[in-house]
């Protein structure tokens, strides 16, 4: 039953992730809007005039070529602008999204003009082309070599009288010519002020593919996406009506009547996500928002009001006062819609702290059938789980649908608990006057012991099974995620070694090299082991490879923390080294992990290198420190997590850090393996072949002697 608030919290994030337009691929996610206050835009590596167009950039089967989103762009409205033989190389470079980030130092009263040449090439002149509008906050008028060819919405000088585009189907394009073909849109955003509060992105974002494929695609959503909805609807009222049914024929039962609104309220509640998908980034949007701030709470109201109803031990006195309360919320978040977040995050915790107590009283005092409510919370973790890893491309299924079904069971389990706990009852009334007959008190209530103890025991063996099998699993997963090997840069010698202390640990390394020789490695460590630390693995590595080659080690570090943050996984943290590489300099920043130890073959010591930081995802922002070294022959680096130097032996004595360095000042002629390899013997030595207790990971990199 405590899964329920699990399930109306995490509907309305889930559903809105099931992005209906078509992702980028990873590679080009490093497409950033970054702007310089007071003038000019950094250059990106795609502000190509002309920018290239071909089949032969159709990527995916969905035959998509990712156009910049970078774009010519003035403030000033002038049809001359349309004009194709109009010189734009003196406008500035900006994104079409219009980020609240490229707005914050111009003044823009919601007219742009952009416009973008492209270099057609002949196997696309002549030829429909599909234009999918991925985003659209207003109206537009799109040009084509000078000609109007698309008005998306109705474009009006007076923004009262505009009308902003809101449909999804693919819009036909045709370039007359191969060769330089120039784009201009005129846009609208006629709402920008209102919009500000509500979503970071003002603009447009514009594609093109293959127009038979995406007319099939698009249909064919249609017809998946409306008929799943539907279907799933259909199934919440089936069950709404079921139960209210069950309640009308017998009134006193009114458990029924509880699920029966609760389940009605489901409805509500999907069908708006439902809408809100189909509006994509419309201002439609904005209107639904208010529906589901007060739908979100009026389930979780209804919930309460549910478990209230379970537990007969609750005066109906503090059950009805506690559901008169929760309906005036409601019409406060109906009314007021822009009421702080952390105030509806407040009433949330409030109702989840309540359903979680009754249902905490419910088993402290052996609530017959509870188990039944067990086996639905069951299958919505799988979903749940299945459809978050969906969502970050690791299992190939279909979020919206392994989400569904998991919901879908729980509301089945629940519906299943209120039936045979009627039926039960029922029966157990039946049996107990023969049993009165025939039995003693005493040995009736021990043979009701006995069969709890059986379940109770069968569920636990049950459990420790499917634990054991899910970790094992998400071991394998998390290793899977994890780099073989290290690069071959030189003039760098590099090795690396992780030992695990469970299951799933929860430390981290990887490495980026890009095109120019530059490389960047990275050293994690989670706090703790286990899931909710391989989660937080997973996380950084995708974070890594996203932020690596845009943003300098200190501005990754930032961001990662406040991506971690954004996870509001309690309590978990993240220790994280960045080493950056080009030649023999090495840069170097943490945030909450052990100093790296550098040996110097010149001088024939070794020197820790400290720097303060918190771990990634506190709440704190804080200012982390980088240190250049630069490297020599003979010279090495260990980076490493804090399980070796915590190793205690049987006289529960710390390793240290100080049999480290002894290590590094006799490695002269030690290649990077032979450093890792003496340094396991070390640890193994130290704990008498004992299992660690805490994840251990080396990394070391060094310039051999010649």
């Amino acid at each position: 039953m405590h899964l329920i608030l699990t399930f109306l919290i995490m509907l309305a994030p889930l559903l809105q992730q099931q992005e209906v337009t078509v992702q980028e691929p990873d590679t080009l996610t490093t497409r950033f809007d970054v702007s310089i206050p007071g003038g000019g835009d950094f250059f990106y590596p795609d502000q190509i005039e002309p920018e290239p167009i071909s089949a032969s950039l159709m990527s995916g089967d969905q035959k998509i070529i990712y156009i910049s989103d970078r774009w010519r762009f003035t403030f000033v409205d002038d049809l001359k602008f349309a004009d194709p033989d109009y010189d734009h190389s003196d406008w500035e470079w900006i994104s079409t999204r219009l980020m609240e980030t490229d707005l914050a130092f111009r003044n823009w009263d919601g007219i742009a003009w952009f416009r973008k040449t492209l270099d057609v090439s002949p196997s696309l002149a002549g030829k429909p082309v599909a234009l999918l509008v991925d985003r659209h906050l207003g109206a537009s008028e799109i040009y084509l070599n000078g000609e109007k060819v698309l008005e998306l919405g109705l474009f009006h000088a007076d923004p009262g009288r505009a009308e902003v585009y809101s449909h999804k189907e693919p819009l036909a394009i045709v370039f007359p010519e191969a060769g330089e073909n120039l784009i201009a849109v005129r846009f609208l955003n006629p709402r920008y002020g209102e919009a500000g509060s509500l979503n970071p992105e003002h603009g447009f974002r514009l594609l093109l593919a293959d127009w038979v494929t995406h007319q099939k695609e698009y249909y064919a959503f249609l017809s998946v996406w409306i008929g799943s909805n539907l279907f799933y609807i259909g199934i919440l009222l089936a069950f709404a009506i079921i139960h209210f049914l069950l309640f009308i024929f017998y009134p006193k039962e009114r458990r029924n009547l509880y699920f029966s609104l609760f389940a009605a309220a489901l409805v509500v509640l999907t069908w708006l996500f439902y809408r809100i998908e189909l509006a994509t980034y419309t201002f439609e949007t904005f209107e639904l928002f208010r529906f589901i701030a007060a739908a979100e709470i009026l389930v979780l109201v209804l919930a309460v009001r549910f478990t209230h109803s379970i537990d007969r031990d609750f005066t109906p006195s503090y059950a009805n006062l506690m559901f008169t309360g929760g309906l005036l919320l409601t019409l406060l978040f109906w009314f007021i819609p822009v009421i702080t977040p952390l105030v509806r995050e407040l009433v949330i915790a409030l109702l989840v702290i309540e359903i979680l107590r009754v249902i905490f009283l419910m088993g402290y005092n052996r609530r017959r059938g509870v188990w039944v409510l067990g086996v639905g919370v069951f299958f919505f973790l799988i979903g749940l789980i299945s459809g978050v890893l969906a969502n970050v491309q690791i299992l190939d299924l279909n979020a919206q649908t392994v989400n569904m079904m998991g919901s879908g069971l729980l509301i089945l389990s629940v519906s299943v608990f209120l039936s045979r706990d009627f039926a039960t009852t029922q029966k157990n009334l039946e049996k107990r006057l023969e049993e009165v007959k025939e039995l003693s008190e005493r040995a009736l209530r021990q043979e009701k012991i006995s069969k709890e103890q059986e379940i109770e025991k069968r569920l636990l063996e049950e459990a420790n099974v499917r634990k054991t099998r899910e970790l094992e699993e998400a071991r394998a997963l998390q290793i899977s995620m994890l780099p073989k090997k290290l690069p071959l840069v030189e003039p760098f010698d590099m090795a690396v070694h992780m030992q695990t202390a469970t299951e799933v640990g929860g430390d981290y390394y990887d490495y980026s090299l890009d095109k120019n020789g530059k490389f960047v490695l990275a050293l994690g460590d989670a706090t703790g082991h286990g899931l909710k630390s391989g989660i937080m693995v997973a996380a950084a590595k995708s974070y890594f490879h996203t932020l690596v080659h845009q943003n300098d080690t200190l501005t990754m570090l930032r961001k990662i923390s406040q991506g971690m943050r954004n996870l509001n996984m309690r309590l978990m943290y993240m220790g994280f080294m960045v080493v950056e590489g080009h030649g023999r300099k090495l840069s170097i920043a943490s945030a909450g992990m052990p100093p790296a130890i550098h040996y110097s073959s010149t001088k024939q010591k070794t020197e820790q290198i400290i720097l303060k930081g918190l771990p990634l995802g506190g709440k704190v922002n804080y200012p982390y420190e980088s240190r250049d070294v630069e490297m020599e022959e003979g010279d090495a680096l260990l980076m490493m997590s804090d399980g070796l130097i915590e190793l205690f032996n049987k006289d529960r004595e710390q390793l240290g850090i100080g049999r480290v360095e002894e290590i590094l000042l006799n490695s002269a002629g030690y290649s990077a393996t032979d450093i890792i390899n003496r340094l396991r013997e070390v640890a193994e030595s130290w704990t008498g072949g004992s299992a660690p207790d805490d994840d251990i990971t080396l990394m070391v990199l060094k310039i051999p002697e010649k």
